[in-house]
């Protein structure tokens, strides 16, 4: 089945509300599991992993109607399968120059491929988007649509499955998805990869009569569909916002943790000066992301707004089940990160100093801020595990924040500036790519194993382990005196302000070492 592992960031805006009513719903969407079939489905479904799979997706102009078309090698599904609602938006769905397959429910029954081994299914796009509130809007001639509306598959994704997709568009008409090209030695095909994840998972993709806007951050290839709509800001504005966004993940790991990112970018009035109404990364089929921008923004205004560089950092991250590690951990970065990089306070037209200590004060106060949210009644793992029915982000997003910020000051502590949280990410980078929802738990081991590592070679002056660290602020009702008050750090913290000491030393080049950029970009 189709699942959705969301990542949001909550804003609101006036307008346009069919679009964004739906779009802030997505915050409160179930947690994502795997795609593992059934034993029912293993029991019945022929596609083995010798399966090749072959889409060929073309929309109409007016971009009402798709056609699929979708040819298997190998063993016969039995049935093809999609989201739960997908199959009212099938206008017809038959073997190709044969039989039309029967509807069961939620699936398709195919019980030929015929002579030429081929599906062809017609789409009513049209009824697609206007039913799909939160995955969807139409805005003039470019509509976003996410795939789980109309990609229809067997039942059963082998895990090796070799799938891919050919788009064919009308002159004039883009599509942006996050489906890699395929490339035969060295050359560019016009075929797209989809890998096991395109099948489970959901995804950010539109079509319309727009140019996509086009570039490369440290070897990722980025796609950014602007949805019509009028905005101040330009192409060459949103292309700097968003590298200066993607700049923040490399600055983490050295470089961009994907090999493709597609991003729809849906310009919309709203409430407040935010330059950035709202966020959302998807991993199906590759690294997506969607972002509602405030059409009064500027270009002035992009660069380092938080809600880009939050939903990008996601990317590089493992789907974790646990809110308080999956959105904490991003959380304390998307600060730290544009400190570094300088680029907190861009926005700020009063005050634009970019110096480097004026940007550690501003990500201390920050952080310190979001510190003071993150009590309550109840403990961190208690309003983790109940976030969405109870609706304590704040105290889930900062309580996790303040993890990851224990975590790295303990850990440089320990080292004397030599490892951090930073290479425990990096290790765990590794796992972003896997189509699976890891459990906090299992993170935690590796994380101890990794840290027991480094004290065995000498690295550490002292034994830690990131699991005790982490169950004190889990079974806490409020954040931990020290980390609230940023001790170790060398500051002090005023109502209006943070002061930055140059004593005790040693904790002075801790602070330093937070904000030293480890991956300067070119």
């Amino acid at each position: 089945m189709w699942t959705s592992p969301l990542i949001s960031t909550i804003c609101l805006a006036t307008s346009r509300l069919l679009v964004l009513a739906g779009l802030i719903a997505c915050a409160c969407a179930p947690t994502p599991t795997s795609v593992t079939p059934s034993v029912e489905d293993r029991d019945t479904e022929a596609s083995g992993p010798a399966a090749r799979w072959s889409y060929e997706i073309r929309v109409d102009e007016a971009l009402e109607q798709m056609h699929v078309g979708l040819c298997i090698e190998g063993p016969r599904p039995t049935r093809l399968r999609s989201s739960d609602d997908a199959m009212a938006f099938v206008a017809s769905a038959r073997v190709r120059g044969g039989p039309t397959l029967a509807r069961d429910g939620k699936h398709l029954v195919v019980e030929t491929l015929g002579e030429h081994g081929c599906l062809d299914l017609e789409i009513d796009l049209d009824a697609a988007v206007r039913a799909s509130g939160r995955d969807s809007s139409r805005l003039g001639d470019s509509i976003m649509v996410a795939p789980d509306r109309w990609l229809w598959y067997p039942a059963v994704v082998p895990a090796d499955i070799d799938a891919r997709a050919r788009l064919v568009l009308p002159e004039g008409v883009a599509a942006t998805v996050p489906w890699p090209v395929i490339k035969e030695d060295g050359e560019r095909d016009d075929w797209r990869r989809l890998d096991h994840t395109a099948f489970g998972w959901n995804a950010w993709i539109a079509f319309g009569h727009y140019r996509p806007i086009e570039f490369t951050v440290a070897q990722c290839e980025f796609e950014v569909a602007v949805l019509d709509g009028p905005r101040a800001a330009t192409d060459a504005g949103i292309e700097a916002w968003l590298r200066a966004a993607a700049l923040s993940s490399v600055e983490l790991h050295g470089r961009f943790p994907r090999e493709r990112v597609s991003v729809v970018v849906i310009p919309t009035s709203g409430w407040g000066d935010a330059p950035v109404l709202f966020g959302m990364a998807r991993r199906g089929g590759g690294g997506s992301a969607m972002l509602i921008l405030n059409n009064d923004a500027t270009d002035d205004e992009l660069p380092g707004e938080w809600v880009a560089t939050h939903e990008l950092l996601h990317l590089g991250m493992p789907l974790v089940a646990d809110p308080w590690m999956s959105e904490g951990f991003v959380t304390y970065y998307t600060e730290i990160l544009r400190a570094r990089q300088g680029l907190l306070g861009h926005d700020d037209e009063q005050d634009r100093d970019r110096g480097h200590d004026e940007q550690i004060r501003r990500a201390l106060a920050a952080l310190a801020k979001g510190f003071r949210r993150g009590g309550g009644v109840r403990t961190l793992a208690h309003a983790s595990d109940n976030m969405r029915n109870s609706g304590s982000y704040g105290r889930v997003y900062w309580g996790g924040a303040a993890i990851a910020f224990d975590l790295d000051v303990s850990l440089r502590e320990a080292s004397g500036g030599r490892r951090s949280l930073d290479d425990l990410c990096v290790m765990l980078q590794r796992l972003a790519l896997a189509h699976r929802r890891w459990q906090a738990e299992e993170l935690i081991e590796m994380m101890d194993a990794e840290v027991a590592r480094w004290r065995a070679a000498g690295e550490l002056d002292r034994e830690i382990y990131p699991s005790q660290i982490i169950s004190r602020h889990l079974q806490a009702r409020s954040t931990p005196a020290h980390v609230e008050q940023l001790d170790r750090l060398a500051v002090e913290i005023h109502p209006s302000e943070i002061r930055l000491l140059a004593n005790p030393i040693d904790n002075a080049r801790l602070r330093s070492g937070l904000f030293a950029s480890k991956n300067p970009p070119p």
